[in-house]
């Protein structure tokens, strides 16, 4: 879903590019955490043994851990230092960020089993017809819209952990995300997302599934979109497709293709206004309009 660059070298030059995040003051007994994604990064167990920035770790999901489970589940890293993540140290794991979802930063006065608990407690959701499923907000993409879906009572309550909680943006810039740190902490779980929270996280979390789609069949239709512009591409794509009735699935994706071989505008051109509203009736496919456009 939308990765850095495709050579090592370059993934780690780009977070060095970007610095640290522009961190509030630090207050005595405050510690750098940061929480990992190690699915987004490259054998992260075999590189995370030569990341000389490390302190301590913890997996989320318990110990002990397999390699195997290690390699796909989130982690709590403390930080030695702050610089540690973006100087020449920090470059055995930043090298290896398939993703700038791959990790969090967070700054918190909690150690490192406290804050793991309490992270792990928040790994539980529940969704409307009461379906149990993982709450991913250890996906550095996907907890900015998390942050914004819920009720201010369930967003303090969610987020006490941390003093400072930072994420990279779908823009490739430091977000922060609010939050306040509570000493007791008031979050009781699973974590009860209602329909209109459920309906906000898969609209805002589907372009990253049409950027890999595009990344792993045709990386090329990319080049001329630069990896900060992605995500507002085809997220504005799909709301114009939503509007002629495309929602999901292949025609949604052909749709994204055309903005890409077309112009993110097609639809204003040509005989597309016209077929396009027999679309949205429901009198022709996307596809059949696309024939028709060629015949």
């Amino acid at each position: 879903m939308d990765s850095w660059t495709k050579k090592p070298r370059e993934q780690a030059s780009a977070w060095q590019a970007m610095g640290m995040p522009p961190l509030a003051a630090v207050r005595e007994g405050e510690r750098h955490y940061l929480l990992l994604d190690a699915a987004q990064v490259d054998q992260y167990s075999r590189y995370l043994s030569r990341w000389l920035g490390i302190a301590e770790q913890r997996p989320l999901h318990g110990r002990p851990i397999s390699h195997e489970r290690a390699d796909a589940t989130p982690h709590l890293v403390v930080l030695r230092e702050p610089s540690a993540l973006i100087d020449h140290r920090g470059s055995a794991l930043t090298s290896h960020c398939r993703f700038y979802g791959a990790l969090a930063w967070l700054v918190s006065p909690l150690d490192i089993d406290t804050l793991a608990a309490r992270l792990q407690h928040r790994l539980d959701a529940e969704l409307p017809d009461e379906f149990a499923c993982i709450n991913r907000f250890f996906d550095a993409r996907v907890v900015p819209h998390l942050h914004a879906c819920l009720g201010a009572a369930q967003r303090e309550a969610f987020f006490s952990v941390a003093r400072q909680w930072w994420v990279v943006s779908h823009e490739h810039r430091w977000q922060s995300l609010s939050c306040e740190f509570q000493v007791d902490d008031p979050y009781r779980g699973p974590l009860h997302l209602d329909a209109r929270q459920q309906a906000h996280m898969v609209d805002a979390c589907y372009p990253y599934s049409v950027i890999e789609h595009f990344e792993q069949t045709d990386p090329e239709l990319l080049d001329d979109l630069l990896p900060a512009q992605r995500y507002s591409h085809f997220s504005q794509a799909l709301q114009r497709a939503a509007a002629y009735g495309i929602e999901g699935g292949a025609s949604a994706v052909l749709y994204c293709t055309l903005t890409l071989t077309r112009g993110r505008r097609f639809d204003e051109e040509g005989a597309w206004p016209t077929l396009l509203s027999r679309v949205k009736r429901g009198e022709i496919t996307l596809q059949q309009a696309l024939k028709a456009q060629h015949d």
